[in-house]
């Protein structure tokens, strides 16, 4: 009878520590479990510009790179990009209307216009917060950031026109 007693209080307290830990979806990576990688769409942009086909960035494949985007997005050669044609760049060369950057990364000062120089500036900031290590060089494995974050679940909303159980009433009422 011992042995069952202590059984219960030792699954008991499993049970508690497990509800106390709040179920998070962060922790400690599982082994065997995929690794989760984020990748801006940015990077496509600088991942594009490896003229020499070594793996690498560096400054000039960066700036031209970002020059032949500017010529892609300012379409009309006006020097600025109107929301408009921001949004036309962004699903086009970053892969979808919802890509970031926004528009509001470039447009810092908020007057509806990114210049060129605002549009370099920002890509420019972006590529050096790739650049793990400052040596001026991205590299592909710096454009990946890990996470043990899991997958969330979707739940289904109750679709069903039911009422309430009236026995899940507080007390009192």
């Amino acid at each position: 009878m011992k042995a069952w007693t202590a059984a219960a209080v030792l699954g008991a307290a499993c049970a508690t520590s497990a509800c106390m830990s709040g179920g998070g979806d962060r922790g400690p990576r599982i082994p065997n479990e995929p690794v989760r990688v984020l990748l801006s769409a940015d990077a496509l942009v600088y991942a594009s510009g490896d003229a020499n086909g070594d793996l690498r960035i560096d400054a000039a494949e960066r700036d031209a790179a970002i020059a032949r985007e500017w010529a892609r997005a300012d379409g009309n050669n006006d020097g600025a990009l109107t929301p408009i044609e921001f949004q036309e760049w962004v699903t086009a060369a970053l892969g979808g209307s919802n890509a970031p950057p926004y528009r509001l990364d470039f447009d810092r000062n908020v007057d509806n216009s990114i210049t060129r120089e605002e549009f370099e500036t920002e890509l420019r900031s972006r590529f050096d917060d790739y650049d793990a290590n400052d040596d001026g060089v991205v590299v592909r494995a710096e454009f990946i950031r890990e996470t043990n974050l899991r997958p969330q679940t979707v739940r289904e909303p109750r679709n069903d026109m039911r009422p309430p159980d009236p026995r899940n009433r507080p007390p009192g009422t």
